[in-house]
Order: structure tokens, then C-alpha cells, then sequence
């Protein structure tokens, strides 16, 4: 199992990926899942996060797992060599997941190999719990989820954007955010140039710098 856990920047992928140049990039087929940013319609960070790889050279397979079934994203990760999962609403995305089925077939998927990357509300997904996510941006509407439990991949409760830099979370949110989380088994506050790794069951920090 090998993952990439991230707030914002991308700087780390390459490296992760282990394509050094531009033209092995290219090679690489990354299957790009926007779910968690589909409520937020055109927000300017969508086209950014999404434009991060591309500026990277990596050739992005899109993926909105709630426009079809489990089994569809199933035959595009036969194809990929990788999984990103953009940043959003992490509410919203779990209950896609759950609704199509495709939570079962990341998990499988991710522990037979497949590297996963995931940023912000991808990154929370894989931890034990999103409490951080309705901590920052409250419930999504129309979004019912009564158990906020994450995937489980990772030991850890992800607080993203833990550097206040990004604006809708500035310094005194986050403070706010992580005290009242304060004790949570697990709680990892990650700076948007920062990010875990994770190779099997061991977890270590990495730098991921805007590129």
C-alpha cells in the first residue's frame, strides 16, 4: 500500500511516482476524481488543483464517480497507473463513495498496490475520520451523513490547510478548529507544502512545495 497524503500542493507527486522527467510523466495515466469539488461548481481552486498535475506533464483521466457506478471506476483504475482525489467537500465525497459502492473498490484497489494521491478533502477520506471537514466547512447541503468515519487506510485525523495561508481558513480558524479537536486520537495538522506518506503501515512526513 502506498499513498500520498496532501493539503494542497503537488510539489511531491513526482517523486512519489517515481517519473523524473517530463516525457516519463506523460507515460503516467492518473485517474483525476473531482466528486468532492462538484458542489462548489466553478471555484477557482478547482481548475488550479486540477492544472497542478497537468503543469507536471502527467496525462489526467477524469473521473466523477458519482456520474456512473462502482464498477465503471473499476475499469478505469484497470487502465491507470495512479488515483488522485481532488480536495472539496469530504461529506459529499464519502457519501458518493458509499452510495456507488466505489469506497470498497478504492480500498481493494489501494491495497493491492495502486498508488493513491489524494489533496485536502482526498487526503481526509483516508484517515480515520472527517471531523476535521465539518469542523472547517460545516455540512454540505442536501448531504445526510450521520457516521463521519473515513476510509481507514492511515491512523490519522487529517486538519489540512493547517498554515492559514489558504483564505477561507485563515489562522484563527484553524487555531479554533484544532482546539476543539484537541485529543483526537490521531489529529495531524498538515501546512498546504506539507504531506504524509504512507507505505504500509508506516507513516512519515514529506515536503510538497507548490510548483
Amino acid at each position: 500500500m502506498k499513498m500520498l497524503l496532501l493539503s494542497r500542493f503537488v510539489g511531491a507527486v513526482p517523486k512519489f511516482l517515481g517519473a523524473a522527467s517530463a516525457g516519463s510523466r506523460a507515460a503516467l495515466r492518473i485517474a483525476y476524481v473531482d466528486d468532492a469539488s462538484q458542489p462548489l461548481g466553478d471555484a477557482p481552486f478547482v481548475g488550479r488543483e486540477r492544472a497542478q498535475l497537468q503543469d507536471l506533464g502527467y496525462t489526467l483521466v477524469p473521473v466523477t464517480i458519482g456520474d456512473g457506478t462502482a464498477a465503471d471506476l473499476s475499469a478505469i483504475l484497470d487502465s491507470a497507473d495512479a488515483v488522485y482525489v481532488a480536495g472539496g467537500l469530504a461529506d459529499h465525497l464519502m457519501a458518493v463513495l458509499r452510495r456507488t459502492g466505489a469506497d470498497s473498490v478504492l480500498v481493494e484497489r489501494i491495497r493491492a498496490g495502486l498508488p493513491y494521491i489524494g489533496a485536502s478533502a482526498g487526503a481526509m477520506i483516508m484517515g480515520t475520520s472527517i471531523d476535521p471537514a465539518i469542523a472547517l466547512d460545516g455540512h454540505t447541503d442536501g448531504v445526510s451523513l450521520g457516521d463521519l468515519s473515513g476510509l481507514g487506510l492511515a491512523d490519522v485525523v487529517i486538519l489540512p490547510h493547517a498554515d492559514g495561508q489558504l483564505p477561507p481558513y485563515p489562522p484563527a480558524t484553524i487555531t479554533e478548529v484544532a482546539r476543539r479537536l484537541e485529543g483526537t486520537p490521531g489529529l495531524t495538522l498538515l501546512a498546504d507544502d506539507d504531506g504524509l506518506l504512507v507505505e504500509d503501515n508506516h507513516l512519515s512526513r514529506v515536503a510538497s512545495p507548490a510548483t
